[in-house]
């Protein structure tokens, strides 16, 4: 786990939800939890994963990480990590682009980088943004 990585909760005074700092750990335990509903047959519905499937996510980190997250803080999630998908997805569409699963760094040239930051500013954060657990989320979304 990296340094910065800290696992913390808090609750927001104005909103009175319950706010949690995701770490590395943690999504490990989430993906991989969703990973055995999605392999073990428990499909997904219209609109995501069911309450249960959820549930077992939750279960999963409590155990793994000794943090407790709810069904609130876990959909939330999800959906940062699917828009982080779809960005690496993407990237990975384009000519030249790379993913290495044992660093989790999206891989090309720095002329690659260099015309595609050009284009699309808001990729840059890739070039040292990590997506460790690319084919995981590739079962999952």
């Amino acid at each position: 786990m990296d340094e910065n990585d800290t696992n913390s909760s808090q609750v927001d005074p104005s909103t009175k939800i319950h706010q949690v700092r995701w770490n590395d750990d943690m999504d490990g335990f989430m993906i991989i939890a969703l990973v055995n509903q999605v392999l073990v047959g428990h499909k997904r519905s219209d609109n995501g994963f069911t309450s249960f499937q959820i549930s077992k996510a939750m279960e999963s980190v409590k155990q793994g990480c000794g943090m407790v997250v709810t069904e609130k803080n876990v959909r939330s999630r999800l959906k940062t990590l699917k828009r982080e998908y779809a960005e690496v997805s993407q990237l990975l569409s384009i000519s030249g682009f790379g993913w290495d699963a044992k660093t989790g760094r999206i891989t090309t040239d720095s002329l690659a980088w260099e015309e595609l930051v050009k284009g699309k500013p808001d990729f840059g954060k890739w070039m040292s943004k990590l997506c460790r657990r690319y084919d995981d989320m590739e079962c999952i979304f």
